[in-house]
């Protein structure tokens, strides 16, 4: 049960518990929030004083009380809209094509005139469902062939039934027309002619854009299921285009979204990259800063592994290339990154800059490097690095490069653990999210779960990441490198504190710390004292934004 806090922005409370400050000590007693901010944390006593000066005491036994977690980077507005108008069609509540088009079949009776039919798979899609490949351009044509369909499968790649294609227009990207998230890929069969595979256009299919009351409702709904009610109290949003970031702010200066936000606009998504910046530097939030604000611009120096468009250091395996050798797709060269930090630096705006392969995320590093003084800047984020590491060396690069590797826990069960030696043989073996390593070496890691449309079930929810960090358990229950995982108090640093550093907040958020806002999340056990299938299992109780109790777990009888 989500709770509007639309009439109170801060409250005070107590809370007594194990008080988990993710600072380093040992646990405290209680924490007592004043006014929205953390007034004290200490022993029991401080709860008590503040129930004699009227302030209302929590007292949780032996359950965790944590930061509120901070997950930097999200696509809120895609995952809203999403929910909103398209399909569910992930695996495993559609075990087969036939499956996928019976429910798109089902859904054709309520599309009006003008409309598109759309439906969301997973990432690997092609893997997931039984017949290892996505359904065809025919089989779509079967639920119709009036009616444009597109099936998203993850962010990358997407599959079209002929009216789709045309309303289209994807010979354009064989002519090399520009893609938003990569290179284009418009797959051809054996006579060239599409099979409704393509990758890294989603953005530019004429979809009609959704009712600004339709968006308003699902970003509530989804923010109150997927974030809130897993304890997320701060988000970082890669927005896709600027048309929506009122609405966003709006609904948390209202409390229908209880949350902090920070927007990332995608270049060139949202516009090219002088006019991003602009808007990032001259945003003012009528939430006020505290809630909402503006932070740096978003690039894409490769595509996605699933679309087979990650640069890498690697061939893709001849059946995954579309020619011997064949290394993914460079979106930017070291100029296009030296560009990009000069143009962020004289708006004193953040980059970050998507590089799913350690080729794309050479490029970057290597204009880092070729740059006086790294350090003497704010840090370039990396999305994620970090992922798949080829070399232990890469790891100083980063870290004189001053660099932070933003990644995600939930891509190794999700698909890097399975998929990407799919892809790339030996070479996708080892160093897939070596998170001991990275901590052993000064390279301090943020975690993120960069939902989407696609996204695994439990994709949004810290806890799960967290259990990942620790278990490092693939989609088909492999145990991956298990060298590499790390304690769950070292995860949850990755989930509270590194993603408020990622984001510019560690001074406001991220830590149970006085000072900082009184943003918590009350859990239902101490995870830290059972098994690893306590991690997975926990859930959250309430949760807590500046004191106001914005999200109480509805519990059965």
């Amino acid at each position: 049960m989500t709770v509007n806090a639309a009439r109170r922005q801060h409250d005070s409370v107590a809370i007594i518990g194990r008080i988990v400050s993710v600072t380093g000590g040992a646990d405290a007693e209680a924490v007592v929030i004043r006014d929205g901010r953390i007034a004290e944390v200490g022993s029991r006593r401080i709860a008590e004083d503040a129930r004699a000066a009227g302030i209302e005491v929590r007292d949780v036994g032996d359950r965790a009380v944590v930061p509120g977690f901070v997950d930097p980077h999200i696509h809120l507005e895609l995952l809203a809209t999403a929910r909103g108008r398209a399909v569910d069609c992930r695996v495993p509540g559609c075990k087969t094509i036939a499956d996928v088009l019976d429910r798109l079949t089902a859904a054709t009776a309520d599309i009006g005139d003008g409309d598109w039919l759309l439906g969301y798979g997973n990432l690997f899609f092609d893997q997931k469902l039984a017949e290892r490949r996505l359904p065809t351009r025919a089989e779509l044509d079967r639920v119709s062939t009036t009616v444009p369909i597109q099936i998203a499968c993850g962010g990358h790649t997407s599959v079209l039934n002929s009216r789709a294609l045309e309303l289209a227009q994807v010979e354009r990207f064989l002519n090399g027309a520009a893609g938003l998230w990569g290179s284009p890929v418009v797959q051809l069969d054996d006579n060239g002619v599409p099979t409704g595979v393509v990758s890294e256009i989603d953005q530019l299919l004429p979809v009609p854009p959704m009712d600004k009351a339709e968006v308003r409702r699902h970003l509530t709904d989804t923010y109150a299921e997927l974030f809130t009610a897993y304890g997320v109290t701060t988000f970082g949003e890669m927005l896709s285009s600027f048309d929506n970031a009122e609405v966003m702010d709006d609904l948390v200066g209202s409390g229908d979204m209880a949350a902090r936000g920070v927007l990332y606009p995608l270049v060139p998504s949202a516009g090219p990259l002088e006019e991003v910046c602009e808007w990032i530097s001259s945003y003012r939030s009528k939430a006020g800063a505290d809630r909402m604000r503006a932070a740096g611009a978003k690039l894409f120096a490769d595509g996605g592994y699933s679309a087979r468009n990650a640069a890498t250091r690697t061939p893709y395996v001849a059946e995954h290339a579309p020619y011997p050798g064949y290394k993914g797709r460079l979106n930017m060269t070291q100029a296009d990154v030296l560009r990009a930090v000069h143009a962020t630096r004289r708006h004193d705006v953040q980059v970050a800059i998507h590089a799913n392969g350690p080729r794309a995320q050479d490029e970057i590093v290597a204009a880092l490097l070729s740059l006086p003084g790294p350090h003497d800047h704010r840090p370039v984020r990396i999305e994620h690095a970090g992922n798949l590491v080829n070399d232990r060396a890469d790891l100083e690069r980063f870290r004189r490069a001053n660099v932070v590797p933003v990644l995600q826990p939930v891509f190794l069960y999700n698909f890097m653990a399975d998929f990407v030696p799919m892809l790339l043989g030996d070479g996708g073996l080892q160093g897939r999210l070596p998170l001991r390593s990275m901590l052993d070496d000064g390279v301090g890691p943020v975690a993120s779960s960069d939902v989407g449309p696609g996204a695994e079930i439990e994709q949004s929810n810290p806890l799960f990441s967290i259990w990942e960090c620790m278990a490092r358990r693939s989609y088909w229950g492999l145990h991956i490198e298990p060298e590499q995982a790390i304690s769950f108090t070292e995860a949850l640093r990755l989930h509270t504190i590194e993603g408020a550093r990622s984001l510019g907040m560690e001074g406001t958020v991220g830590s149970i710390e006085v000072g900082k806002w009184g943003d918590i999340a009350v859990l239902d056990r101490d995870p830290r004292t059972g098994s690893l299938d306590d991690v997975r299992n926990t859930r959250v109780d309430e949760v807590f934004l500046a004191g106001v109790s914005v999200h109480k777990r509805a519990v059965p009888a």
